[in-house]
């Protein structure tokens, strides 16, 4: 589809926060785990507190951009001519036989046909 390179590289951003953030959760609640579980451990709640606090705004910037790709790939749907394009695009990709366009409109054979047909 046109810009799914871009859309892509979008949508594997959001999913790479969404990892960091889980990442972060998971130490915010080892730290904790420790600090209670062994005498070394970290007795105050600051650096969990820390690492759940960035875990919250990984997850804020990965909506947005969930956000930002939805309403694009959206305002796409909504319109017949891109969701034309985007078809032949992907059927290109695919090397498929490109589907026949939702309104096609019947075009004047050109110099090269009408030479073809005398040919035969």
């Amino acid at each position: 589809m046109k810009n799914g390179h871009e859309n892509l590289a979008h949508m594997s951003e959001a999913t790479l926060r969404i990892s960091v953030a889980a990442s972060l959760c998971a130490y915010g609640i080892t730290g904790r785990t420790d600090a209670l579980l062994y005498e070394d451990g970290d007795r105050t709640a600051d650096t969990s507190r820390s690492y759940l606090s960035e875990a919250t705004e990984e997850l804020d910037r990965a909506a947005g951009t969930y956000q930002g790709l939805a309403q694009t790939l959206s305002r796409r749907l909504a319109s017949a001519a891109a969701r034309a394009e985007d078809q032949l695009l992907i059927d290109l990709a695919t090397c498929a036989t490109p589907r026949p366009a939702l309104s096609t409109v019947p075009s004047a054979p050109t110099r090269a046909d009408a030479f073809s047909t005398r040919s035969r």
